[in-house]
């Protein structure tokens, strides 16, 4: 049987099974790096994790946005950063990481790390533009729906370090092992391929597929039920859509989906991200069903935190979640203002799971209750 407890406990195991530190571990074992020295460059919302699968380096730089506090490999120095809005605390990372690229010689070899939520977590706008332009441009091109090819390719055409060019900072040969967030894995484009060149000796090599999380998923809702069925294409239209989709899809046996649905932001946007969007937009269809959806972000944290309150990673719904919230607040106004994360808060039904580590996107399981 599947149902809220055991959705969670689905998502606990996916997230263990998609180790970015493992996976790190097997490819570099596979082929180790040749340098006289070592130097390890992390970003992104899986740099502590994959920098503990790269092991020992002569000298090491690790941005995240949430330090974990585990023990480091020796050389390794770990930098707090803004995301999903770079701040100074951005700036400053990208100092020390262009500091520590620099550094390396001819003979030595750069590990870069990369994973989702790079492109906030380090950053150096192009001469001329303020910190708080490029936020801006980069905002709006974001509450416009756009997707995060066409959000990266606007970062990295405003930045000294994406597309490429942190790496060209470098004499040392740069090695890029990647954690992919978006759809189609291209590397280029996940935190806006700050290390991705073309230069001889450069390689770019993906690590971990974005459909890892989602396989896992599948694999942990087999072990609870006799059958599932997946839907095999991403979800990567408007949220509303998806919504109308994985109804749609949806028969007898529990419905696995994944990917990144659209959200256009309103200028005056409530709390919750995407996913809370989601399970919204979900509660509305199947409200007065024997069904229930869980949606979460495998990030473990949707949208922007909420002052005060950790980040929901997503939440979980069923028939009785629309009216439930009408109690309370006009759910159709919420999703109207994308305040789904307030209006699902009025019930306990935000899903909280704090940092996971990884980044793959979002998962949905829909099922039926009893």
């Amino acid at each position: 049987m599947i149902d809220r407890l055991s959705c969670e406990a689905v998502f606990r195991a996916a997230v263990a099974a998609c180790d970015p530190a493992q996976r790190v571990r097997w490819t570099l074992a596979a082929s180790p790096p040749q340098g006289r020295f070592v130097f390890g460059v992390a970003v992104g919302k899986a740099a502590q994790a994959m920098a503990r699968g790269a092991g020992p380096v002569f000298h090491g730089v690790c941005v995240t946005q949430s330090i974990d506090r585990l023990p480091m490999p020796k050389g390794w120095y770990v930098i707090e950063a803004a995301h999903p809005i770079p701040d100074e605390t951005s700036l400053a990372a990208a100092d020390a990481v262009c500091d520590l690229i620099a550094s390396a010689t001819a003979e030595d070899i750069v590990i870069a790390l990369i994973s989702g939520g790079a492109s906030a977590l380090i950053e150096r706008p192009v001469a001329g533009l303020s910190l708080e332009q490029f936020v801006r441009e980069i905002q709006a091109l974001a509450a416009t729906g756009a997707d995060i090819h066409a959000i990266n390719a606007a970062r990295t055409a405003r930045s000294q370090l994406k597309g490429g060019k942190l790496a060209e900072l470098s004499a040392a040969p740069v090695r890029t092992l990647v954690a992919s967030d978006v759809i189609d894995d291209d590397v280029r484009v996940v935190g806006s391929g700050p290390t991705c060149t073309r230069r001889l000796g450069d390689t770019c090599t993906l690590a971990i597929p974005i459909r890892s999380f989602v396989q896992a998923v599948e694999v942990e809702v087999r072990r609870r039920v006799t059958w599932v069925d997946v839907l095999r294409d991403p979800l990567v239209a408007p949220v509303a859509a998806c919504a109308d989709e994985l109804v749609a899809a949806f028969d007898h046996w529990p419905l696995v989906a994944w990917g990144e649905p659209v959200l256009a932001l309103p200028p005056e946007r409530g709390q919750g991200g995407r996913a809370q969007q989601l399970a919204l937009e979900l509660a509305r269809r199947i409200r007065g069903t024997d069904r229930f959806a869980f949606v979460a972000g495998s990030d473990g944290q949707d949208g922007p935190k909420p002052p005060g309150r950790p980040a929901p990673a997503g939440a979980f719904v069923d028939g009785t979640t629309w009216d439930q919230i009408a109690e309370h607040v006009d759910p159709a106004a919420a999703l109207a203002r994308c305040d789904a994360g307030t209006a699902l808060e009025q019930i306990g039904a935000l899903v909280i799971t704090q940092a996971t580590g990884i980044n793959h996107g979002d998962i949905v399981i829909l099922g039926r209750s009893g």
